[in-house]
């Protein structure tokens, strides 16, 4: 009986283990951005990987003033819709289409002003592709 509670409270640790590890590696990775976002031109984030099949987050921290339009882009395509907002909040922004497939995919944030907005406006924030 006490080889049997042992085995029984090994294989409950590892499965715990198993677990919390799978848990920390879904935690999407987060990455910060501040600048000017021109009038005529976009602010564009380095790359980064999408790793889940989940949404992408825009955590905006500081808006100067203004309106400002982000969506996610892989290459040249449009991979979000765009999302206006003219102060501090979080953005949900929604892949088009089948987002698995994107997954382990370079993509990137941008960052516009939106139409009506004619002067340069700083930004900061984090986001993930999640």
């Amino acid at each position: 009986m006490k080889k049997f509670k042992l085995f029984a409270s090994i294989v409950a640790v590892s499965l715990l283990t198993i677990g919390f590890g799978s848990f920390a590696n879904a935690s999407p990775t987060y990455h910060q951005y501040s600048g000017k976002v021109p009038r005529f031109e976009d602010l564009e984030t380095n790359d980064a990987i999408k790793e889940t099949t989940g949404s992408a987050y825009n955590l905006v921290t500081y808006i100067q003033k203004g309106k400002l339009v982000s969506w996610v882009e892989k290459g040249t395509r449009n991979v979000t819709k765009k999302e206006a907002y003219k102060e501090r909040k979080v953005i949900v922004m929604d892949y088009l289409g089948n987002a698995s497939s994107l997954v382990g995919e370079n993509v990137y944030l941008n960052i516009s002003t939106s139409p009506g907005t004619l002067e340069t406006v700083d930004t900061a924030g984090t986001w993930t592709p999640n």
